[in-house]
């Protein structure tokens, strides 16, 4: 495995970068599909052309770098406010719910919708990969990927780590052919805790340095090798020399922290 300087790459919401940030950086680490001000859900004509309007914007602009699309992680409790959602669906906990890809293979129609607004953005686009997010079990990755057999694509299939059992069966899902995985540590850590960051009861008992994190990450350093690429993302910026220690490819910062990540790092 060669040794490599960590690169520093974004996670965007719906922020179009200055020049100055797509010069400094190596790329786009996650695109997040949901985060949207539209009322509307995922298949409503307009908020579809919406996520491809913006999708191809940032491919071009990042034309030569790669770029991650997430597909839809809405929360039930804010799916259920959408206009034309599939199905109102009552939670008690949504952090531990429908959402990611036990919602997308639970409403298959509209995953495809989404994956068909993807593909023709893909088709432009050769540096845009395909990320699953909430994957906790190598079978729904099968499923993934047997859909996306339909539609004939060859590119590149990422999965987020954020739910320990995908961190310690990640070796099962790099025999199925993944190898990008964006670690996400603001779930991963709440999970890993058993605790909620949404309830402020108890999120103060969130350790993001906690050493069961390190156990996790040390874990995936045991499968990293010049074909798979680890990105950690989240709420990163005020720990970058923590997570850069760890000796992954990359690390995805949020827009509003790219500046002072830029600055730490020269």
């Amino acid at each position: 495995m060669k040794n490599m300087n960590t690169q520093i790459r974004l996670a965007l919401d719906r922020e179009i970068p200055e020049d100055f940030v797509i010069n400094r950086i190596g790329g786009v680490g996650m695109v997040k599909s949901e985060k949207t001000n539209n009322p509307e859900y995922i298949t409503i004509p307009k908020r579809m052309e919406e996520n491809r309007e913006y999708l191809s914007t940032i491919c071009e602009l990042f034309k030569g770098k790669p770029v991650w699309y997430r597909t839809d992680d809405t929360p039930t409790y804010r799916a259920n406010k959408l206009i034309g959602t599939e199905q109102v669906i009552e939670e008690e906990n949504p952090l531990m719910g429908l959402r990611g890809m036990r919602r997308s293979l639970y409403f298959i129609d509209t995953f495809r919708k989404e994956l068909e607004m993807f593909l023709e953005v893909y088709s432009r686009n050769s540096n845009l990969g395909l990320l699953l997010p909430v994957v906790h079990d190598k079978s729904q990755v099968i499923k993934a990927k047997e859909i996306l057999k339909d539609y004939n694509y060859k590119g590149q299939l990422g999965v987020m780590l954020e739910i320990p059992s995908a961190v310690l069966t990640v070796n099962e899902f790099i025999d199925l052919g993944v190898s990008y995985f964006m670690i996400g540590i603001n779930d991963l850590t709440s999970f890993t805790h058993g605790i909620s960051r949404r309830d402020s009861s108890v999120k103060d008992y969130i350790n993001y340095q906690h050493p069961a994190m390190s156990y996790l990450f040390n874990h995936l350093k045991k499968y990293q090798t010049n074909d798979i690429e680890y990105v950690i993302g989240g709420e990163v910026a005020e720990n970058l020399e923590y997570y850069k220690s760890f000796g992954f490819n990359s690390i995805a910062v949020p827009y509003k922290n790219i500046h002072s990540a830029l600055e730490t790092t020269q």
